[in-house]
């Protein structure tokens, strides 16, 4: 079974914005806030609308960053990872049951906290490539 989902890299004042889930079998591990792509629906639809149902904040700018393929033991998720800036004046805030507790990590901090499996790979990308990914010119 495939799943599609999209996945936000919010960055603020040089840190980068983690989520802890709040349920489910990998409760406890952090993500980047997104969700599931519905039938019919662009990868940039889907990012918007669930970075508004889970965090309450609209999406500004969005531009794809990669797009990260992982085998878990029940499914293939297809994960596409967009760089984006929250509308001015927007405060994410944890809603109840989704996620458990948000973070704003800098570059050095990434592997403070234990991410998704899927998650590892495009982290020790993103430490790498952080300057680029976040320049402002590209927003």
């Amino acid at each position: 079974m495939n799943v599609h989902v999209s996945a936000a890299l919010i960055c603020r004042d040089g840190r980068l914005l983690a989520a802890r889930r709040a349920a489910g079998e990998q409760e406890g591990l952090w993500e980047l806030p997104g969700g599931k792509v519905r039938v019919g629906e662009r990868a940039d639809e889907a990012l918007r609308r669930e970075v508004a149902e889970e965090l309450g904040v609209e999406v500004g700018a969005a531009w794809l960053y990669d797009t990260v393929e992982h085998d878990y033991p029940e499914f293939h998720l297809t994960m596409d990872c967009f760089v984006c800036r929250l509308a001015d004046g927007s405060e994410p805030v944890a809603h109840e049951g989704v996620h458990s507790e948000l973070r704003w990590l800098g570059r050095d901090e990434l592997f403070d906290v234990e991410w998704l499996p899927a998650d590892v790979t495009l982290m020790r990308s993103l430490s790498y490539y952080w300057d680029e990914a976040f320049a402002d010119q590209l927003l």
